[in-house]
């Protein structure tokens, strides 16, 4: 250890701190930007025009990022069922046991919780929704970003 004081030596250590301190906390201000402006899990081509109107593919869409897979299934005494499955281990990790926001167009919306398989099932029944509402489906986590 050297005893000495060199004023060079210590203002170049002070632009080292500072540079390595702004550093952190724009990271960590990207971080957390991150966190709560995470976009919602969006779905493309939810459903085809018919010669009437908007129905769903029975095979059901997978979302735009890949990670879940929505189906609408239809009940014998007439009601529909909005299922939605995590897909991959991407999904499982993103979606399983976690808090979402269901949007159903533009007036009706549910929360709701996946279950530790990453599976959600919406009863639609009490929603009012069309299928055509259903071509604006989107999800958004509640507990924040993983």
């Amino acid at each position: 250890m050297n005893p000495t004081f060199d004023a060079r030596e210590a203002a170049r250590f002070i632009r080292s701190l500072r540079v390595a301190t702004q550093t952190a906390l724009a990271l960590d201000e990207m971080e957390r930007a991150r966190r709560t402006a995470r976009p919602a899990t969006s779905f493309a081509a939810l459903a085809a025009k018919g010669a009437e109107d908007w129905r769903f593919p029975a095979a059901g869409v997978l979302s735009g990022d890949g990670l879940v897979l929505a189906e609408l299934l239809r009940e014998a005494e007439g009601g529909q069922t909005l299922a939605l499955q995590a897909q991959g281990a991407a999904g499982l990790a993103t979606y399983a046991g976690r808090s979402v926001c269901v949007r159903l167009g533009e007036a009706a919306s549910a929360e709701a919780a996946f279950d530790r398989n990453g599976g959600l099932r919406i009863p639609l029944a009490s929603h009012k929704v069309s299928e055509a509402d259903l071509a604006t489906l989107a999800i958004d986590l509640l507990d924040g970003a993983p």
